[in-house]
């Protein structure tokens, strides 16, 4: 199952090769605090793919790629894309149950040692590989490895889907799709960012949103800096980067830590996950930069709509959406129901998943499970989940405005409304928080009744130093079920 676009563009390797002939001297990526230049990037990608090749990988082959170091990942999947290679981001827990994205793999290349895959299948990275790529001469001539012509409809990556509950969905996504989704994310940036993405990454390239903006960086001949969340600020508040993607439940915890009005005024951030709220679009603008753009996304169809402040999303030129009601019927505009999305950059279906493709892919359109409508025929509404409405005691509960109220309250990092099975196997609210500690649990509780008892009568409260997340940043709603379950039991 794959993707299937219609514009053509000269790989990444070939721009890194270019930009190592035309600015070698320019730094494409600070990692640790030290930069390496074009031209030292491109001797490092080279090498790799010695190094890769010596290892008897050969082109059309799918390789799963474990590394927690975020420079020697890029190098390797930089390297296996100009092999002709087909790679797939994975974490070390996604190598074994339930997940074993392995099966999927003809080779597993992993930092770290790997039960439980076939050795012949296996390859462990050398100890302080990543010295001794960057040790290496460079050779110039070598350069001209990495600019192979690209064959369009060549699978280069496997995508993972990035729920919240049970094993990851898989999609395939070509080289023609891959240009064509940094295409799109270029397309609503500026000319002055174009001309210069200053790129702090935050994430690791198991995030696919972050391997895009690397990509898309390197294609421009900007910067990428390998960034941690902690040293973020510290960064930003002296010049450095002018471009940050952000999920958006890790954009409200970082802007309620930064002080006003000392942020450059050219960052642009880039907004992904779920809405965001008006009072944290208010304090972005404050603290951070009035350049903020939130889009509606998913990885089946890649990027739907950039939304206002007013939640109202502008459609990108390729994409189309219906509303549907409960039988599939189409309902006119302005109508809410189930949106479904097509574009240029949508896949057909999940590998080795007929049933689910079969659910989520109808009639050339994708199922999103988000509930919705549209203002007008170019505009969308995204009003939440479809499984996220909660009926407890058969009262209908919607979950969203009651979070948004619930992290208001001072001393609430973030929060959680779901239902849950109590000990009487009763149907419940359960609402949990994540809280610094700055507010006692008397009060906290309180507070948190106020909110929530305008809705439902009763609901149990689970307080937490931080909620249970996906690599991505969403709160994994069953592991916070399961953190209840066992502190009720306890009791």
């Amino acid at each position: 199952m794959q993707w299937s676009g219609s514009e053509s563009f000269a790989s990444i390797g070939q721009c890194l090769a270019h930009h190592a002939r035309r600015q070698p001297s320019f730094v494409a990526l600070v990692h640790r605090s030290v930069p390496f230049s074009y031209r030292a990037l491109a001797a490092q990608v080279v090498a790799v793919m010695d190094d890769l090749a010596v290892a008897g990988l050969r082109p059309g082959q799918v390789v799963g790629v474990e590394a927690t170091d975020r420079h020697l990942h890029l190098l390797i999947l930089l390297a296996a894309e100009a092999l002709g290679l087909t790679t797939m981001s994975v974490t070390a827990s996604e190598l074994g149950p339930p997940a074993a994205l392995d099966r999927l793999c003809d080779r597993i290349l992993a930092s770290h040692p790997v039960s439980g895959v076939p050795s012949e299948r296996r390859l462990t990275m050398p100890e302080r590989w990543l010295e001794q790529i960057v040790g290496r001469p460079v050779r110039e001539r070598r350069f001209a490895e990495l600019e192979a012509e690209p064959v369009p409809n060549a699978l280069v990556r496997l995508i993972k889907s990035s729920g919240t509950t049970g094993a990851p969905k898989v999609m395939g996504m070509t080289h023609r799709v891959q240009q064509a989704v940094i295409g799109k994310t270029l397309f609503g940036m500026p000319a002055w960012l174009r001309a210069h993405p200053d790129y702090l990454c935050l994430y690791g390239f198991t995030v696919r949103a972050a391997h895009t903006r690397a990509l898309l960086t390197l294609q421009c001949g900007g910067t990428i800096h390998l960034t941690a969340a902690d040293a973020l600020w510290a960064q930003i508040s002296r010049g450095t980067g002018n471009y940050a993607l952000f999920v958006s439940g890790d954009l409200e915890r970082f802007v309620r830590s930064v002080p006003f009005g000392q942020a450059p005024p050219s960052l642009y951030l880039d907004v992904i996950g779920s809405a965001v709220p008006p009072q944290l679009r208010e304090q972005v603008c404050a603290k951070l930069t009035e350049h903020l753009v939130v889009t509606y996304s998913s990885n089946e169809v890649n990027r739907v709509s950039v939304v206002d402040a007013d939640n109202v999303g502008t459609l990108f030129p390729d994409v189309r959406v219906r509303i549907v009601d409960e039988r599939g019927a189409v309902l006119p505009i302005g109508q809410t129901g189930a949106i479904q999305v097509r574009s240029d950059t949508m896949t057909d279906g999940y590998i080795g998943a007929l049933e689910l493709t079969r659910t989520a892919f109808v009639d050339g359109w994708f199922v999103t499970g988000d509930v919705g409508f549209q203002p007008s025929t170019g505009t969308l509404v995204v009003l939440g989940r479809a499984d996220a409405m909660l009926n407890v005691g058969g009262v209908k509960v919607a979950p969203g405005p009651i979070e948004a109220r619930l992290k208001a309250i001072e001393g609430v990092a973030d929060a959680l409304v779901t239902s849950v099975d109590d000990v009487l196997q009763t149907r419940v609210l359960l609402v949990a928080v994540e809280s610094d500690g700055s507010i006692d649990p008397t009060g906290l509780r309180a507070a948190v009744s106020a909110v929530v008892r305008a809705q439902v009568a009763s609901f149990e409260l689970l307080v937490l130093p931080a909620l249970p997340r996906t690599e991505t940043g969403k709160v994994r709603v069953a592991a916070v079920r399961a953190l209840y379950r066992q502190r009720t039991q306890v009791l």
